[in-house]
């Protein structure tokens, strides 16, 4: 048995009855390198196929599942790191950049349960390639859920700036944010 497999053997013993004690024991001792990595090739060709017949990844959102299909759309995904959780109400305004390199506001969306948008920000039809701007209005959002911060905040409407090079790929952009920083980055 891998020695990695025996330490999980002594994990799993530790102060249980000797009837479940041989049970999980059997259970381990049945997993090896070879068996581990032939049922997950199995599970993965299940996935496959459950994407070929019904026409959409099992588990994935609706607004994924449009996109496998017609091209790429922008999505994204606000976390709220002060309250420790995801809410609704943050308002978010979206732009692109024209050539003369100011920003023109195309839409403002508020995120939902989650701290998702209801819809995708910009559908498959409307994400073209080029500079976009997505400003956070932590000011109101603050103001609104916490009597602790500081008038003025430190944060106030924070813009969010990345590039959009093939419109044919999906953009996810996860958003961490507080009342005192925030990150961004491409997600998946």
């Amino acid at each position: 048995m891998p020695r990695g497999f025996e330490h999980l053997r002594r994990l799993f013993t530790c102060n249980k009855k000797p009837r479940q004690r041989r049970t999980i024991e059997i259970k381990i001792s049945q997993l090896d390198r070879r068996g581990f990595f032939a049922r997950l090739g199995i599970g993965a060709a299940g996935l496959v196929a459950f994407k070929a017949v019904t026409g959409h990844a099992p588990f994935a959102s609706k607004a994924y599942a449009a996109s496998d299909a017609t091209g790429g759309q922008l999505t994204l995904h606000a976390i709220d790191t002060y309250f420790g959780q995801t809410r609704a109400d943050l308002k978010i305004d979206l732009s692109i950049q024209n050539n003369s390199g100011e920003y023109e506001l195309i839409k403002s969306v508020m995120t939902v349960e989650r701290g998702r948008t209801e819809n995708p920000v910009l559908e498959p039809s409307e994400l073209k390639n080029g500079r976009y701007e997505l400003l956070l209005h932590l000011d109101e959002y603050f103001g609104r859920l916490a009597s602790d911060i500081p008038s003025p905040p430190f944060l106030g409407k924070v813009p969010i700036r990345f590039g959009v090079y093939d419109a044919s790929q999906n953009f996810h952009v996860p958003i961490l944010f507080s009342p005192w920083n925030y990150s961004y980055y491409r997600g998946s």
